[in-house]
């Protein structure tokens, strides 16, 4: 009977060290994903940007509102 006990101990033991390691996988990984929305969200940001800036450029170069040096 000890060793059947010995055994469920055990084994609950050894359940928590790999449920903490999750745990702390889980985390690292949420960390990781909050960085990379961050980043994706940023270049995103910085995209529209530059579009809007090559739109407007377009436009004064189609009416000619744009020098030549400036293109």
């Amino acid at each position: 009977m000890k060793s059947l006990y010995r055994q469920a101990v055990e084994s609950v033991i050894a359940q928590e060290a790999k449920l903490a390691e999750v745990a702390k996988l889980h985390s690292e990984a949420a960390a990781r994903e909050k960085q990379l929305a961050d980043a994706l969200r940023f270049n995103q940001e910085a995209l529209a940007r530059y579009e809007v800036r090559v739109s407007e450029i377009e436009s004064q170069m189609a009416t000619g509102r744009l020098a030549e040096s400036e293109a």
